[in-house]
């Protein structure tokens, strides 16, 4: 049993990604093993955006954050309580990960871009061959005309 126990202290762990032993030298005092420190700077008082629940089918442009601007007002470093811009608390409390710190209070907004509706083959073919011909009428050169018969609406 000490064999097994004394290989587990030694051998290299990829969650700690070192050995326990090793660890635990670093220190003694309390025997204890730091493996990963939460990086939280959100304190009470500051001001946040709550992220978004994601749809299953939502585009990649569409805001990950809320638009509102909430203020935290109780917290325990791992999940915080929010009151909006006019004084009602949240039911919700929000953990660490979902809040996104405010440095100002201005509300940017992203507006959705307008794009150009898909076209099928068909159109395209024929928008090509309508450019060709505008560029022949102009260059004023004889050319061969190709006679075929085209994709025309």
């Amino acid at each position: 049993m000490e064999n097994i126990v004394y290989n587990y202290n030694h051998t290299h762990h990829s969650v700690i990604n070192d050995t326990p032993e090793a660890r635990y030298q670093k220190n003694p005092s309390t025997g204890t093993i730091k493996t990963k420190g939460i990086n939280n700077t959100i304190k009470i008082g500051n001001k946040v955006r709550i992220l978004r629940e994601k749809d299953t089918f939502a585009k990649g442009y569409d805001p990950r954050y809320s638009k509102s601007i909430y203020n935290v007002v109780d917290g325990n470093g791992y999940s915080y309580s929010l009151v909006d811009n006019n004084g009602e608390e949240l039911k919700k409390t929000y953990k660490y990960y979902q809040l996104k710190k405010v440095e100002s209070s201005e509300k940017f907004t992203v507006e959705q871009v307008e794009r150009e509706r898909p076209i099928s083959n068909i159109q395209r073919r024929n928008r090509e061959l309508d450019e060709l011909e505008r560029i022949r009428e102009t260059d004023g050169k004889r050319r061969k005309v190709f006679q075929g018969t085209y994709f025309l609406e």
